[in-house]
């Protein structure tokens, strides 16, 4: 959203599940306070909502819980507020959310950095990988923060799930999963299928709200489909 209000055209009564991918705060173009309401509204939209609205972490908002990455638009005036509302609501923002074979997180996920980061920390308790990945997070696992060498980090090509480079996640994403990412601004929501064999494996870049079209992807998923 970066303080857009555009949230507000949804009618949750139309969706089963409502699911918002991180990066409520920074603009280049809205005002401290219009960023910080906006924020609350949308908190108290999901509190409102709590069976169908899914609020993800983005690596806008890390950058107000931890000084170890500064991102672009971030408001030193607001800084303080909005951290205290990040760990005051800390428990209803996830790192990602997953409905059988459709993932979702701000940035995605790289296969190089689930096979390297990833695989050899998944427990037996954990039933997905959305479920993984939350309790890294939760356990401040700090692979889950990485930044790649493309958005300015020094860990490898990829970067986690809240950082990965939309080049890099389009060339080799986490087999048999279809990704709904933002992080990466798109004019439009675009798909991508990298393998024309594989079409369990896609990605669809949703950031399109502040600097494209400020499209919303609608997708409906029949049980137990593919």
């Amino acid at each position: 959203m970066h303080g857009s209000s555009r949230w507000k055209d949804i009618d949750p009564s139309g969706y089963d599940k409502i699911i918002f991918l991180g990066d409520y705060l920074d603009s280049f173009i809205m005002t401290d306070n219009e960023i910080l309401e906006n924020f609350e509204e949308i908190i108290e939209f999901r509190l409102t909502w709590p069976g169908k609205v899914v609020l993800l972490m983005g690596n806008h908002e890390t950058s107000y819980m931890s000084g170890m990455y500064r991102c672009t638009g971030y408001r030193p005036a607001i800084a303080a507020r909005v951290e205290k509302l990040l760990f005051t609501h800390i428990d209803i923002l996830r790192i990602a959310w997953q409905h059988e074979n459709f993932l979702w997180t701000h940035a995605g996920v790289h296969q190089e950095f689930y096979d390297r980061k990833i695989s050899g920390r998944v427990e037996e308790t954990d039933e997905t990988i959305s479920g993984t990945l939350q309790r890294l997070y939760e356990e401040g696992y700090m692979p889950i923060f990485e930044v790649g060498y493309e958005r300015g980090g020094r860990f490898g090509n990829s970067g986690g799930p809240l950082w990965v480079d939309k080049a890099r996640l389009r060339e080799n994403p986490l087999k048999g999963y279809h990704q709904i990412v933002g992080h990466n601004p798109v004019k439009t929501i675009e798909h991508c299928q990298p393998d024309p064999d594989d079409p369990h494996t896609t990605v669809t870049f949703c950031d399109c709200i502040e600097r494209g079209d400020g499209s919303f992807y609608e997708l409906e998923i029949n049980s137990c489909s593919k």
